[in-house]
């Protein structure tokens, strides 16, 4: 049985697109964990481009066909079509700007849109069939036809298959129409040939709109799948660092033992109930509160506050900063990744390092801004050491998430120096 959320299978989705065309994106929020809402609302928001590729296709179609027409019949016949040519390529490169323009074509105007279209097609070929001179009428018919050519893949694509069949039964009589508004026979044998080719042209135009709106529409469920798969695992690394960075902390900081327990119970409690204070607001402030646009403070006024907030822990921290000029060109959540990596070093000094001071320096470095946390604790071997989820997660992988990178450098007795970095 599939897990709840997966990708609807692509036989059903395929019929589904093939009976209904690109479906409607819906009026209200889509759950998080539907995946075939969101696959849905995904590709009808691509959809609403889809109208310009035929539109496009018609534009320069009808400039192609009318130079073969021209090319084969001279002067004969020259007004109409050319008449046709001008207005079809002037209608349809005004529509693929306004489509372009407008954010696509939004499912309210659709029908109307297509309605218009079609109409158009139909009073483009009557006035083509009924002017055009009668020895190159069909030829004549053949150059207006590639308005609804462009029309059948439109219907197709937008109303699903059914839609463009009906179009394509009703094409047959009306091309016998064009026929005798031409003032020919239906047993001609040019204009009878020609009408083949021309319900030819709208079956291959069917087919090509059927096969880029399956494309489409798998492709757009396959992207959308991969893009909530690789979301639900950045929310539950951060979810995970979360708890790193907070509670987990909180909990190794009531575990640690120290002497004198028993005559300091007291002060120790307290200290320890403000502690947990502070780190619930804390985590009730990144639940609750939304991700500010922009941001709203000097970064080095940040980073004094994480280093007053380590204070509480007996770190103190010298905040260099002399060469930094704050001009708020790194984004909010560049500057938080940078703070939170910035945090969990401080962290890693007060638990691992053996002592109670760093310096801590921000700088202008290679378009970006760069922050040093060194100590001159005890240190360690990197080779001999690997890093922790603290290093790995709250510090690496972090910054890596907005472009940022970070490294570790250390030796036994000479302390440790970790450097922090995001682009600009």
């Amino acid at each position: 049985m599939p897990e709840a959320g997966s990708a609807a299978p692509p036989r059903a989705f395929v019929r589904t697109l093939l009976r209904s065309g690109t479906p409607a994106e819906p009026a209200g929020p889509v759950a998080d964990g539907d995946l075939t809402a969101v696959g849905d609302a995904t590709l009808a928001r691509a959809s609403r481009y889809w109208v310009a590729v035929p539109l496009a296709y018609r534009a320069a179609a009808f400039v192609k066909v009318f130079i073969g027409f021209a090319a084969a019949n001279g002067g004969l016949g020259l007004g109409p079509v050319l008449g046709a040519t001008v207005f079809a390529v002037a209608a349809n490169t005004a529509a693929v700007v306004w489509v372009l323009r407008s954010g696509g074509l939004r499912a309210r105007l659709t029908g109307r849109a297509l309605g218009l279209d079609l109409s158009l097609g139909v009073a483009l070929n009557l006035v083509v069939a009924m002017t055009a001179p009668a020895e190159i009428q069909p030829f004549a018919v053949d150059v207006s036809w590639t308005w609804l050519v462009g029309s059948v893949a439109m219907w197709a694509g937008t109303s699903g298959l059914p839609a463009a069949l009906w179009l394509f039964a009703a094409a047959v009589p009306f091309r016998a129409v064009l026929t005798l508004a031409g003032g020919l026979p239906l047993g001609d044998q040019l204009a009878l040939t020609r009408s083949i080719g021309c319900m030819v042209a709208l079956a291959v135009a069917i087919v090509l709109a059927v096969a880029i709106l399956i494309l489409l529409g798998v492709g757009t469920r396959f992207a959308v799948d991969i893009g909530l798969r690789r979301g639900r695992e950045a929310e539950r690394h951060r979810t995970r660092r979360i708890m790193h960075d907070s509670v987990l902390q909180t909990l190794e900081a009531l575990a640690i033992s120290a002497p004198g327990d028993d005559a300091q119970a007291v002060t120790r409690l307290s200290e320890l109930r403000s502690v947990a204070k502070a780190e619930a607001a804390e985590l009730r402030r990144r639940i609750t509160e939304p991700v500010p646009a922009g941001p709203t403070q000097s970064f080095a006024v940040q980073l004094a506050d994480v280093a007053t907030e380590l204070a509480r822990d007996g770190l103190r921290t010298q905040l260099v900063a002399a060469d930094f000029a704050d001009d708020h060109k790194v984004s909010q959540d560049r500057r938080t990744a940078l703070c939170e990596a910035v945090r969990e070093a401080l962290r890693n000094t007060v638990k691992h390092s053996g002592t109670k001071q760093v310096v801590l320096r921000v700088e202008e470095r290679d378009g970006g801004i760069a922050v040093v946390a060194r100590d001159q604790g005890q240190g360690f071997d990197v080779r001999d050491r690997p890093p922790g989820f603290g290093i790995s997660e709250s510090i690496m992988a972090r910054l890596a998430e907005v472009g940022g990178h970070g490294t570790v450098d250390s030796q036994p007795g000479r302390g440790t120096r970790v450097t922090m970095w995001v682009p600009g």
